[in-house]
């Protein structure tokens, strides 16, 4: 059943299962999307977008607005294909650099969404956004831009994903985020590795690591500290990939929407 709560700050597991039931409602065609949240979720105006590489859906109520950005369940085949990965000044002009193919999209889409969230529902509805995959790293971009017109984000909840720009604007998002972006990271996801820390690329947000038991573990220094340890060296992005699946024979699978999304129904009904 989906359920979000406006009410609740920082990391709320109902609100983190509200939002992975978005991000796999992503990967569906626009008239499933319309029916399942209309019908199922009792949501009253949804409206599928698709700008460019930026598709998704909004989803609105008088009490809050969701943004669900549609990512790929096979990123890393669009990572070993040499995706450009160079960087492009961020959002905030303040010397951060992020993923010049994750934000061109956005860049240019940003306006008609904001546009859309004002449109669409109450415009001063606190906002989630969210995303697997690409569709995570498009959610921390989406979010950068709407910080710094101090949109009333509420939350930012991503499923494995990949790392967005520099050491500036990982500095700088957290700084407007102030605690509101979780990256949920399901054990070995191969995705959330991408593209490597030796290229300057950082994730934002707070860590929430999923284990092999379906646990959850909030900022897990020593998970840091093993990535740091065991991420194979070299730039080749086929090399790197071929490396991680055979030191982490699971981290295809660890990135599967469905896995996310199983574990987190399970805490989410303890």
């Amino acid at each position: 059943m989906f359920t979000i709560s406006p009410q609740s700050k920082g990391f709320d597991i109902q609100n983190a299962f509200a939002c992975a039931l978005a991000s796999k409602a992503a990967y569906q065609s626009p008239e499933l999307i319309g029916h399942q949240i209309a019908e199922e979720w009792k949501v009253p105006n949804v409206l599928p977008f698709h700008h460019s590489n930026v598709r998704g859906f909004i989803a609105a109520s008088d009490h809050f607005t969701i943004v669900s950005f549609l990512g790929s369940e096979r990123d890393y085949e669009i990572w070993q294909e040499n995706i450009d990965a160079s960087f492009i000044e961020g959002p905030f002009g303040q010397g951060d650099r992020v993923h010049r193919g994750f934000n061109t999209g956005i860049a240019n889409e940003i306006k008609n969404i904001e546009s859309k969230i004002k449109d669409l529902g109450n415009k001063n509805a606190p906002v989630f956004l969210t995303g697997h995959s690409l569709g995570g790293a498009i959610a921390n971009l989406a979010a950068a831009y709407l910080f710094i017109k101090n949109h009333p984000v509420h939350s930012v909840y991503t499923f494995g994903a990949p790392r967005v720009g520099c050491k500036n604007f990982e500095t700088t998002y957290n700084k407007f985020d102030s605690g509101r972006s979780f990256r949920i990271v399901n054990r070995h996801d191969i995705v959330s590795r991408i593209p490597p820390r030796m290229l300057r690329y950082k994730h934002v947000g707070k860590l929430y690591y999923l284990n092999s038991e379906g646990k959850i573990h909030a900022g897990l220094n020593s998970w840091k500290r093993l990535l740091l340890y065991l991420d194979p060296s070299g730039k080749d992005p086929k090399e790197y990939i071929k490396e991680i699946a055979r030191r982490f024979p699971g981290a295809f699978d660890d990135h599967s929407m469905d896995n996310y999304l199983k574990k987190i129904r399970t805490l989410a009904i303890l």
